[in-house]
């Protein structure tokens, strides 16, 4: 049976989703885990981590729980709930803001990862049909319209705390994320600073300045706003360097949209300096949420049908399984009554072809 554990941003803050917040190398090791326990995807963005799996839920939170070296307060979704949960949220209805286009991304990148490493067993035609779902329910809704991102709401911050076009610092711009928050902040005016790290940007919009990213404090002095973004697992901008840094005395705007952090919560004590991280961004979400009620209610229906098709496919593809397994057990009684008598026998004591 397919299960799905959910540490998430409506039920963990911040704080507690950051330790779940797995980087390349720790999911692979986690992988490695998984491939033992039958196989699972597991899904982890800026505000949510899941597991999708087929062992009961303590091996699961177990496994995550030690990696992450803390406790959380799952969610758990079994069987069609798990299935409907992974639908739902392909089609971006359930994410903070809804309709939003990364979680579609993020989650055919971790589906990606895990064939990568061997560990999708089972869970193929699933993440599949749930992509599948989640590009129809964008091409046939108007779910996208006046889409709203987070990347759209941090411009948004920027803008109405410079009260105009101001100079902008950013930290991890060519990420996925990075590169719409860069976007929407030349769109909104704004002279933008990004930091460049291990690779060069692609497409660098024009009167965008790169600086190297070791560089990043000695541009924080003439900044406004700072928009941090990266998949560090280290702080980025620590407040002891940072307090350092500010010469001129003014007001400035740091947002942290990473998790884990990549700004020192102590910058939000530090003389003109307001810090807001993700978590912050909630009442704009659920305002952008109620102006499209309409048309998730439209995706919804539109969700329910993949849905639909899906459980049909799967009770046809256990329906023509059964039929090839019964017809090879009548070979075997017929020509080879041995094996037969041993596939029987496996069977009965449940280590056979026998349902789950």
């Amino acid at each position: 049976m397919l299960r799905c554990i959910s540490v998430q941003f409506e039920n963990a803050p911040v704080s507690v989703r950051e330790k779940f917040a797995f980087p390349p190398h720790m999911r692979r090791e986690l992988y490695a885990r998984l491939k033992e326990m039958g196989g699972g995807v597991l899904l982890v963005t800026c505000n949510r981590t899941e597991l999708y799996f087929f062992r009961p839920f303590a091996e699961g939170e177990a496994l995550l729980c030690a990696a992450a070296d803390a406790a959380a307060p799952f969610v758990r979704f079994a069987g069609e709930n798990a299935v409907s949960r992974l639908f739902f949220l392909a089609a971006g209805l359930r994410s903070m803001l809804v309709g939003e286009d990364e979680i579609l991304h993020q989650l055919k990148g971790a589906y990606l990862e895990a064939q990568s490493l061997g560990a999708t067993k089972g869970a193929d035609a699933l993440f599949q049909a749930a992509i599948a779902c989640g590009r129809k329910v964008r091409a046939q809704t108007k779910i996208g319209e006046f889409s709203c991102s987070v990347a759209t709401l941090a411009a948004n911050a920027v803008t109405a705390y410079v009260r105009g076009h101001g100079r902008v610092l950013l930290v991890g711009g060519s990420g996925m994320v990075g590169r719409s928050v860069l976007k929407n902040l030349v769109a909104a005016g704004h002279t933008v600073i990004a930091t460049e790290r291990t690779h060069l940007f692609e497409g660098v919009p024009q009167g965008v300045r790169t600086i190297a990213y070791s560089e990043r404090y000695a541009a924080l002095d003439g900044a406004d706003a700072v928009v941090s973004c990266t998949a560090s697992p280290h702080v980025v901008f620590s407040a002891a360097e940072t307090v350092r840094a500010l010469v001129t005395p003014k007001k400035r705007l740091f947002l942290d949209l990473a998790v884990p952090p990549d700004i020192d919560p102590a910058i939000a004590g530090a003389e003109g300096c307001t810090l807001r991280n993700i978590d912050d961004f909630r009442a704009a979400a659920e305002e952008n949420n109620a102006a499209k009620r309409a048309a998730a209610l439209a995706a919804e229906a539109v969700v329910r049908q993949c849905l639909t098709e899906y459980a049909a496919s799967e009770t046809a593809r256990m329906h023509a399984d059964r039929v090839r397994r019964d017809g090879a057990l009548r070979w075997l009684r017929k020509h080879d009554p041995a094996a037969f008598s041993a596939r029987i026998g496996q069977n009965a004591d449940g280590e056979g072809e026998g349902e789950e």
